[in-house]
């Protein structure tokens, strides 16, 4: 396992590693891979008890079981076999902590005696000659269940082909810090089979089925034909696909823009991940997958641009209509940097169009060694030049094809997509990074094949010393004495570990080692290292292709190969680094019904005190009710708690809201409700009423009993924070602790909630850098006011409220000073948190941008200077 060590030191260097980088998770992200041979395998850190939910899931809806057996590779004992050279073989063994290549997996089904899963509830689906299968239904499916359910964001997938025709399909999730707005944003993917289909999968949200039946039927004149829901949730039927030649050139480029084009600025979807799969014994049928999230409140850039290098040697540029200011830097760039002059067609081709620029490359620009290649540093080198006009890297991702498999299996033509997307230049210019993992065959007679590390991009802050540590000391990895010079730095690494397919593999007919890898575990590492550890750097895109290497079986004349595995990442910088808030806590179910719940909570399990808290999106008639209260509590006043340095906006938008039904904060809030309304009956005269309160009449309602009416004086109030603090404080709500926070408060050291939308403003922040970044987050909270000590002095107040005299504070700097009123509460249970309410900053009409200053301050901090 590692050379020069036993596989339990190995082992003790796996863990170790896994206790330096798990100590600090700033931006926690997940792989998930589906295996066409019957698995099912999961990478990354365990944030948010993330592991359990996907386990509980994966047995109830897929019904996975956990994986017990694997192939394990043992001596034979005939160490002078002369059938075939082998010294050892593959045998089924019980599961080993020191077999796993990744952290947890499951199988479809239980495993057979060939290695594989058996698939006996028929999960993955797969028919015909055209490569007809489910993987982007069950994609969508797991997407859905780990945005909508967990709030994670989905960030990309890809897939790849193995065996004879690319029949062994791979499907590789990765998700990154959960965001709340992925609740509730749907998701749909739409896959582009060069066969002849168009294939769509997710949520028929916004009519979003009938306007792409619309856009396919008028624009590629598709015909909508009979679906298999087990397959697909809409089917169509084109032949707006083109290919031509035996170089692999075609249209899906093309046809992929004017998709993207509908999506983003007709039905304002936004591009989460696009990516290509190569299908057929030449890998020439291609698939290309795009999914887009319906995100329309928030501000992406509509504007997108493809450039496709193929080592065949040409470029290919789509999207040109969006870059008609771009047009001549870009051809300037080609033609001056890279040497490329303007393609020429031959007399036979067509005049239809294929892509809407052609660039003939010159010999020496692509360097392919083999497996080897330049195009990750290209791609860097690329968006280098992109970024100060204007257009930011996106996305990338590798595709292949074998022109002739039979008699030249080793003649690889390799493809890289690279999508741009507009933004400012200050923002495009932000150094890049990519990383790459790759094993290449050395031999099939036995399987045996080299480990490499590439890495392209700049210096940025010492970062190449920085991972020369990490890959010298985790994963054994040395720079050779000669490297190619496709790459900035090159080192050589014997820790990729693969495993067959099968153990009946068949090197000629489908190629050896086409199983498990340990690829996507080492990538995970490499990014908690970058994000987590550096805290600098941001993943953008992680990618996998899947080829392999022939070796000629003498004396006959046919080949072996052997699987050759890529994994490729980008990372951009981020000066200073950004935490995302994770909360690891499971809401525990109260076990009966909570006292008194609300009528209008929807959740049966909530209202019987069975679930421990369900977040409900808004409805549209709540969503106006949160835009009344952030307008008219609105108050042009700035106070030195606005730190930001940002001018106020003069609206605060709000474009969703979540409501929080959690049994267990209710019921203590309840039996408050209960104390407080006791000890005010005496008082209801002189409450003082808050603005929210005339802010939105029908919110304001849901505080008064049509009978006994409102004797606690309930009141809704604000706290301004982060989007995903703002739903961690609908599942723990605050805590009042005394001990060493009297300093930097100015009214007590209390919970702090604000009456006005500005005031509650100054301490909202955005998550920067996230899939939505630019949104603030109010959380609109039930307070039990009660009686109210009202002072116009700062000073510490907690004792009248404390020994039962009044029930909050009031610090009335309105009056003193002509600012604001703050509520101030020093019980727990006074606060029931139940909206969080995510809005944009506008100013004349227009979106402001985001300040420098990125994380929230705690809630303690809450206090007016």
């Amino acid at each position: 396992m590692y050379p020069g060590i036993g596989w339990k030191s190995g082992l003790r260097l796996v863990l170790t590693l896994s206790q330096d980088l798990d100590q600090i998770t700033r931006v926690p992200h997940l792989l998930i891979e589906i295996r066409s041979l019957g698995f099912v395998e999961i990478q990354g850190k365990d944030t948010g008890g993330v592991y359990g939910k996907l386990d509980r899931w994966f047995k109830e809806h897929w019904y996975l079981e956990d994986k017990t057996v694997d192939m394990m590779e043992t001596c034979n004992e005939d160490q002078e076999c002369v059938c075939c050279g082998f010294s050892s073989s593959y045998t089924m063994t019980e599961l080993q902590e020191h077999h796993k290549l990744c952290e947890k997996s499951y199988s479809m089904g239980y495993i057979t005696t060939s290695g594989k899963g058996s698939n006996n509830h028929n999960l993955y689906k797969s028919r015909g000659y055209e490569g007809e299968n489910n993987m982007g239904k069950l994609t969508m499916q797991l997407a859905q269940f780990l945005t909508h359910k967990c709030g994670w964001t989905f960030q990309v997938c890809d897939s790849g082909n193995l065996g004879w025709k690319g029949e062994i399909r791979e499907q590789q999730m990765k998700f990154k810090a959960p965001h709340p707005l992925n609740m509730i944003a749907p998701l749909v993917m739409i896959e582009l089979r060069q066969v002849g289909y168009i294939e769509v999968n997710g949520e028929d949200k916004d009519n979003i089925f009938e306007k792409l039946g619309s856009f396919f039927k008028t624009a590629w004149r598709a015909s909508q034909i009979q679906n298999d829901p087990h397959y697909c949730d809409l089917k169509f039927q084109t032949s707006a696909f083109k290919k031509r030649g035996s170089e692999g050139e075609n249209n899906m480029g093309l046809r992929t823009m004017e998709l993207v084009d509908f999506m983003v600025k007709q039905c304002q979807w936004t591009m989460v991940t696009c990516n290509t799969g190569n299908y057929g014994r030449k890998g020439d049928q291609r698939e290309q997958q795009l999914v887009f999230r319906n995100d329309e409140f928030v501000q992406h850039g509509v504007d997108h641009l493809m450039v496709e290098l193929r080592t065949v040697g040409y470029i290919e540029i789509n999207g040109l209509h969006d870059a008609e200011d771009l047009k001549p830097h870009l051809i300037e760039f080609l033609t001056t940097q890279w040497g490329c002059s303007e393609y020429t067609a031959w007399f036979w081709e067509s005049d239809e169009k294929y892509c809407d620029l052609k660039y003939t490359a010159p010999p020496n620009l692509f360097f392919v060694n083999g497996l080897t290649n330049n195009l990750g540093r290209l791609t860097i080198k690329l968006a280098e030049f992109l970024a100060p006009h204007g257009w930011q890297l996106l996305l990338c991702n590798g595709g292949s094809m074998s022109p002739d498999p039979q008699r030249d299996p080793n003649r690889t033509l390799r493809e890289q997509q690279v999508k741009f997307t507009r933004a400012l230049p200050e923002k495009a210019a932000a150094p890049l990074l990519l990383i790459e993992l790759r094993t290449i065959p050395i031999s099939a007679d036995p399987p045996q094949w080299d480990g490499v590390i590439e890495i392209c991009g700049p210096d940025t802050n010492g970062v190449h010393a920085q991972l020369h540590g990490f890959i010298t000391k985790y994963m054994n990895g040395s720079l050779p004495q000669f490297a190619p010079g496709n790459c900035d730095l090159f080192y050589v690494c014997n820790k990729f570990r693969l495993k067959p397919g099968s153990l009946s593999e068949d090197g000629r007919w489908g190629g050896y080692m086409n199983g498990e890898s340990n690829l996507g575990k080492w990538t995970m590492r490499i990014c908690d290292f970058m994000v987590d550890h550096l805290g600098e750097w941001d993943l953008i895109v992680c990618n996998s292709d899947n080829l392999s290497r022939s070796f000629q079986h003498v004396p006959a004349e046919y080949y072996d190969s052997v699987a050759a595995r890529e994994m490729q990442m980008v990372f951009r910088h981020r000066a200073g680094g950004r935490g995302v808030f994770m909360s690891s806590s499971n809401v525990k179910p109260l076990g009966r019904p909570p006292l008194q719940p609300p009528p209008y909570w929807k959740d049966k399990g909530c209202i019987n005190g069975e679930v421990g808290q369900k977040l409900i999106p808004g409805t549209a008639d709540e969503l106006a009710w949160m835009q009344e209260i952030l307008d008219n509590t609105f108050k042009n006043k700035v106070t030195r708690d606005r730190k930001d340095g940002q001018p106020l906006a003069d609206r605060f938008v709000a474009v969703q809201c979540i409501r929080s039904e959690h049994p267990q904060l209710w019921d203590r809030y309840a039996e408050r409700r209960k104390v407080v309304s006791e000890s005010c009956r005496s008082a209801e005269s002189n409450f003082v009423i808050p603005k929210t309160m005339t802010a939105s009449h029908s919110l304001a309602q849901r505080c008064t009993h049509a009978s006994v009416g409102n004797p606690a004086n309930q009141a809704y109030l604000l706290h301004g924070t982060n989007p995903t603090s703002a739903v961690a404080i609908l599942s723990n709500s605050f805590t009042v602790d005394f001990a060493g926070k009297s300093a930097g408060t100015m009214f007590g050291p209390g919970i702090y909630l604000a009456e006005s939308s500005t005031k509650a403003d100054e301490y909202a922040r955005d998550d920067a850098g996230g899939e939505y970044d630019g949104l603030y987050a109010v959380l609109v909270c039930r307070a039990l006011l009660g009686r109210s000590y009202v002072t116009e002095q700062p000073g510490d107040f907690r004792d009248p409220v404390l020994n039962g005299e009044f029930d909050h504070v009031l610090g009335d700097r309105e009056k003193a000073v002509g600012t604001f009123r703050e509520f101030i509460f020093f019980h727990d249970a006074s606060i029931y948190p139940e909206y969080a309410v995510f809005y944009r900053r506008e100013k004349d009409g227009r979106i402001m941008p985001r300040p420098e200053r990125e994380t929230a301050p705690p809630v303690m901090e809450m206090a007016e200077e």
